[in-house]
């Protein structure tokens, strides 16, 4: 692309429209939404009803900009501006400045990068390229690592995605996104970054997209680069109850280590409850602080939150606050006949409802092709993020982990009934499939029909 192409289209006139840019940059008119709706370039109608038109002179800097990557599209969180760090690394950035929260070091490679990697990967259509070809070239790779090494010195890395629509006050996206702990060595951390970059359009994402309205194909990613901080304890906090929509309540859950098992749903955590005008009685130190804390998070942002937090054993840090998102939901449910003679097994209430269907037992991720329209379904295996392929089959859920997992918010969302930590009369579950049951999530119960 050359700037003079751009000088010498019709001199007299100051603006350019959708098409003309999209030919200069070799790309089609959607990526062109894409960058108004990031703010690289702002539209202008000349009347009501005309096309939109762009001022020729910001087109020329989005043209200089591009022309070469240079460091300071990767800088330090504090030194960027909200526009071009993503969603979570915003938010990442209110909860240091506004929140006065201690947060790791994070650096941001911004989504200015993302947008010539496009261009690099000659990538004209997200939705329906083949995502696998993605290649970040040797020049980024050498400015990537150089800025990180001068950042971090070879300390261990988390990576985290922050793309333009997760942690959103309506849709939280909840683990749809890559993130990765405890990363060490270059070509790990090449390897992590491109894998946060391809998810962007991940098959889930897309799913989980066009189930919720949301035109993924304008979206872009940022990714956060941070300090591994040395927690011992690790969570995550809720502001109100999402299961009850109590906001009268905090939920907490923890576990030893990163705090990684517990959104993931693979370690069943601690959980605790408690009372927001109970606070100050507390007797436990820690739990006052961390509820301080998050109620002070719950202010800044103007809703209540759902908080991951980590504790080396002095200081409380924040890793990420996003709005609960469901809080407005109502149960689905079904009549039936309560029968206590056919409960079959119980479990905590992760997302209020009752439903039934016949029951599928997941014993690893192949077998989520068995999963079939109206089905309940019993995860037995450590629950993966790809299972919301099959959301919008599945009538209700049966998981492990808590109540505050990526895929019980995920249940939530989508308002499928739900339990977590299921306990089986007689540990025997495997007669009873295929075979029609009731979940009854009001109650907790699992029963046949």
């Amino acid at each position: 692309m050359l700037l003079n192409d751009i000088k010498c289209m019709e001199n007299n006139n100051p603006y350019l429209t959708t098409n003309e840019i999209a030919k200069l940059f070799s790309v089609k008119a959607i990526t062109i939404y894409r960058w108004e709706k990031q703010g690289l370039i702002k539209s202008r109608r000349l009347n009501p009803k005309g096309k939109k038109l762009f001022i020729k002179e910001e087109v020329l800097k989005l043209i200089d900009n591009n022309r070469h990557m240079g460091s300071t599209d990767i800088k330090l969180l504090e030194n960027c501006n909200s526009i071009e760090v993503g969603t979570k690394a915003k938010n990442i950035k209110i909860i240091k400045e506004k929140g006065e929260c201690l947060i790791p070091k994070t650096l941001v490679i911004t989504i200015d990068i993302f947008n010539q990697l496009l261009v690099e990967n000659k990538i004209l259509d997200p939705l329906n390229y083949n995502w696998s070809k993605f290649e970040i070239p040797a020049k980024y790779q050498k400015i990537i690592l150089e800025k990180i090494n001068q950042g971090f010195n070879n300390k261990p890395l988390v990576i985290r995605s922050s793309a333009t629509c997760e942690d959103s006050p309506l849709l939280s996206f909840a683990g749809q996104y890559s993130s990765f702990l405890n990363v060490r060595g270059e070509e790990n951390i090449i390897k992590a970054i491109k894998l946060c970059y391809q998810s962007l359009f991940s098959d889930n994402a897309k799913i989980y997209s066009k189930i919720n309205g949301i035109r993924l194909e304008y979206e872009s990613m940022a990714i956060a680069v941070q300090e591994l901080a040395p927690v011992t304890v690790a969570g995550v906090i809720f502001t109100a109850d999402p299961v009850n929509q109590d906001d009268k309540k905090l939920i907490v859950e923890y576990t030893e280590g990163l705090g990684d098992s517990i959104v993931s749903g693979h370690k069943k955590p601690i959980l605790k409850e408690i009372e927001k005008t109970k606070i100050n009685n507390l007797k436990n130190v820690f739990l006052k602080k961390l509820s301080k804390i998050a109620l002070n998070l719950e202010k800044v942002f103007g809703n209540p939150q759902d908080i991951e937090w980590g504790w080396d054993g002095r200081n409380i840090y924040i890793f990420q606050s996003r709005n609960i998102t469901t809080l407005d939901k109502h149960p689905k449910t079904i009549n039936y006949t309560f029968n206590k003679n056919k409960i079959i097994g119980m479990g905590i209430v992760a997302c209020k409802g009752i439903s039934s269907g016949f029951l599928k037992i997941i014993n690893n991720i192949e077998d989520y092709d068995k999963i079939k329209k109206d089905d309940v379904v019993l995860v037995r295996c450590k629950t993966d993020i790809s299972l919301i392929k099959k959301i919008p089959l599945i009538n209700a859920l049966i998981i492990s982990g808590g109540i505050l997992s990526h895929v019980a918010v995920i249940a939530r969302e989508f308002n499928i009934p739900c339990l977590v930590e299921p306990e089986i009369v007689n540990g025997k579950i495997e007669r009873y499939t295929n075979k029609e049951i009731i979940v009854d999530a009001t109650k907790g119960k699992i029963l046949l029909t």
